[in-house]
């Protein structure tokens, strides 16, 4: 049952990621770089290296990202007068803009995904994979 689970999973998530990419693409998004916005969205002035941890994400992985995403206008970084050293990292209008086109795709994909699910039967996957992500990680998943 286990490997059942693990391909199960695998599968849905290549489906979703192949269902999403070409309009992704469209927005001018890169993989990655939807997860960072979407921390973004709900923070500003983050740390690059509470970026990493929150998104599980290498820093090196991080900065590569945050590079692109800066020359594309998504993000800003600016040295914080407290520390000098740290840049604090927000993100801007063009960047909020292709964030909510983004999340527009992944509920139209969302709704395609769960066709023929009940509230309830959402729910429940919701719940299910929390707590799965709880095991994994000892974290909550947000």
């Amino acid at each position: 049952m286990k490997e059942l689970l693990q391909m199960a999973l695998f599968s849905a998530d290549q489906a979703q990621r192949k269902a999403i990419r070409p309009d992704m693409a469209a927005i001018g998004l890169s993989p990655g770089q939807p997860k960072v916005l979407d921390y973004l969205s709900r923070r500003s002035n983050c740390m690059q290296k509470d970026i990493a941890a929150a998104l599980d994400i290498e820093p090196a992985t991080v900065s590569q990202l945050l590079a692109n995403m800066e020359q594309a206008g998504l993000i800003r970084r600016a040295e914080p007068l407290q520390r000098r050293r740290a840049e604090c990292v927000s993100i801007t209008e063009k960047g909020m803009a292709a964030y909510e086109k983004w999340r527009g795709l992944c509920l139209g994909v969302e709704a395609v995904s769960l066709r023929g699910f009940t509230r309830e039967e959402r729910a429940r996957f919701l719940d299910y994979l929390a707590r799965m992500y709880e095991n994994l990680t000892g974290r909550a998943m947000e």
